[in-house]
């Protein structure tokens, strides 16, 4: 099997199927649909957006959706210092998750995807869907008790393929 990260003339490239690009197109949205701001201005300045500005200061809870909470896990124990670092930090967190996102997602459309300048956003994407499947699954240390029919645990094992091509391909 083909590697799917490979150095090529200087250049870190990502070999991708239509199928498997079709696969993280959709792990794209739903990672996207999971990170939306509900707290977001929709008539705050694009420039604002951009800065993470959106919600800042707005008091903030841990998150009720297991999956956002992986996400977006609490800095500390103390729950009044969570919400403060949070407060001060998840919009631009979201923000900067969304923006990996959307660059992984705008470079599926290449050919080739030539990733060698956003290598970050692709090892953070990848990162954060392994945390939005492992936590559907509840993933566990004990990996054998899932059944290897589930879709979405050869998506989890897919994902983590991907991420270990290229940590290992980075590693030279």
């Amino acid at each position: 099997m083909a590697k799917p990260f490979k150095v090529k003339k200087g250049n870190l490239v990502a070999r991708l199927s239509g199928q498997e690009r079709r696969v993280l197109e959709f792990v794209c949205d739903e990672l996207t649909l999971i990170l939306a701001d509900p707290a977001a201005d929709p008539d705050m300045p694009a420039w604002a957006k951009e800065l993470g500005l959106a919600g800042v200061g707005e008091s903030r809870s841990t998150p009720e959706d297991p999956i956002l909470a992986r996400l977006l896990p609490d800095a500390y124990a103390d729950p009044e210092r969570a919400a403060e670092f949070r407060r001060l930090t998840e919009a631009s967190l979201r923000a900067t998750k969304l923006a990996h996102i959307a660059v992984v997602r705008e470079q599926l459309h290449q050919d080739p995807i030539v990733i060698t300048d956003q290598v970050r956003a692709w090892l953070a994407f990848l990162a954060d869907a392994r945390l939005m499947i492992g936590t559907r699954l509840d993933v566990s240390e004990d990996d054998s008790l899932m059944p290897s029919d589930d879709p979405e645990h050869n998506l989890y094992l897919y994902l983590g393929y991907l991420q270990q091509s290229l940590v290992e391909e980075l590693m030279g």
